[in-house]
């Protein structure tokens, strides 16, 4: 009877990450097929930059580049191989992230090697459509889940509870600072050496803030090496107003909550890229542009309360892996602009969920799954048709499914041991 559970528990596995490379050989099929067009953004930047023109990334670029202007200089190195070159090891160092992150965080969940990235792999499908949405625009997310888990799982400590080397610290939480300088909303986790030291000695948080701080010099600095003080300003200057000219997006495909009080509840109609950019009204009018200003910056400052309550409060009362996992997941909420590939950040809550809805084996939790994995994946138009599927992406279905997810982590106590390297079977 053991050894049938065992294998039962090894096919569910092996299917997990069967399911994994397939959704990885697709998101890079779609990278070659229809475009990689952020990453074009991107590598126009980095050859600029190599081109010793540095000072053109926010006006010259095939779409917009908003990024911090350390972002372009410490990449641009893979600007020196052709762009299908550069393009495929980016789509591979994104398929490496994801099966470190299915690996290690839900190594802290399970003895078993193959069950714990099985589990992982599972997670990967329920957040298939966002994957895939990464890969194929040649995004960064996947880079940012990944600098985030490694860093925070090391602050808790490493797997094996061997003593933490302080080259890897530093390392780790280098690469969240420039992760988190380069797009933004990463910010709030630089403030974990100092607001939530739990279960790390004194050598790892000063190695930890070392750490931040190094990475802050270099992404910050580093454009000031090559163009000079005034030369550094005016490329900032042009960040600033890059972001600015960006502005609100009312597009159907931004899951934000602000997004959707405009999308439902003004007499504005909404643009569908699906549909050619053609602009459907889909709302009622209930709210003046005024009024669902001010509830979109209530939004902004419960949601960015939250996330520093949490990063202060909750790993005192949370297991590591769920704080870990919340706090990521927490990190876009407050935008107000949310576009589809940012929910790969609710990766590692996906993995505490196929870890309670699919481990427990009931009836209820494969239908928790299956219920989120429709919402997340199959109301888009190619499933719903062009009537119905621009209406469910304008009512931010993602947004309310990862908001879904959080709850089921927060209720559920799925993990009730508060101690780093948490295995359960």
């Amino acid at each position: 009877m053991i050894a049938r559970l065992y294998e039962m528990k090894r096919e569910f596995s092996i299917l997990g990450l069967f399911f994994t490379g397939i959704i990885v050989g697709i998101g890079t099929l779609f990278a070659f097929q229809r475009g990689g067009q952020d990453f074009e953004v991107f590598y126009q930047a980095w050859r600029l930059v190599l081109n010793g023109n540095g000072a053109e990334i926010y006006r010259v670029s095939p779409d917009r580049f908003l990024y911090a202007p350390g972002f372009a200089w410490l990449l641009s190195p893979l600007a020196l191989l052709p762009r299908a070159l550069a393009l495929g090891l980016w789509c591979l160092a994104k398929a490496a992230v994801l099966g470190l992150i299915i690996r290690f965080f839900s190594g802290r969940l399970y003895k078993d090697p193959l069950l714990a990235t099985g589990v992982g792999g599972w997670a990967v499908l329920l957040l298939t459509r966002p994957i895939l949405i990464d890969f194929q625009y040649g995004q960064v997310n996947t880079f940012i889940v990944g600098a985030a888990v490694w860093a925070l799982l090391r602050h808790f400590g490493t797997p094996s509870g061997r003593a933490s080397h302080w080259g890897w610290d530093v390392l780790s939480w280098g690469l969240l600072a420039v992760a988190a300088i380069a797009k933004i909303f990463p910010l709030p986790l630089l403030l974990v050496p100092w607001l939530a030291p739990a279960f790390a000695s004194s050598a790892r948080i000063k190695n930890e803030r070392w750490g931040v701080l190094i990475g802050v010099v270099l992404v910050a600095g580093i454009p000031f090496l090559g163009t000079g003080f005034s030369g550094g300003l005016e490329i900032y200057r042009g960040w600033s107003e890059a972001l600015v000219m960006k502005g609100f997006p009312l597009e159907s495909h931004n899951q934000s909550f602000a997004a959707f009080l405009h999308h439902y509840f003004t007499r504005a109609a909404t643009p569908v890229l699906s549909e050619g950019g053609a602009v459907l009204p889909f709302g009622f009018d209930l709210f003046s542009t005024v009024t669902v200003r001010v509830l979109a910056f209530a939004w902004t400052l419960v949601s960015g309360f939250a996330v520093l309550v949490w990063l202060v409060w909750g790993y005192r009362r949370r297991a590591p892996v769920e704080w870990i996992a919340i706090v990521i997941a927490l990190l876009i909420l407050p935008s107000h602009l949310v576009w589809k590939p940012y929910f790969v950040m609710g990766l590692p809550v996906a993995i505490l969920c196929a870890h309670s809805w699919l481990g427990s084996g009931k009836m209820m939790g494969i239908v928790l799954y299956l219920v989120a994995f429709a919402l997340i994946n199959l109301t888009g138009f190619d499933f719903v048709g062009h009537q119905l599927g621009p209406r469910l992406e304008a009512a931010s279905l993602l947004l309310w499914t990862h908001l879904g997810m959080i709850v089921a982590v927060l209720i559920s106590g799925m993990i009730s041991v508060k101690t780093p390297g948490l295995r359960s079977s």
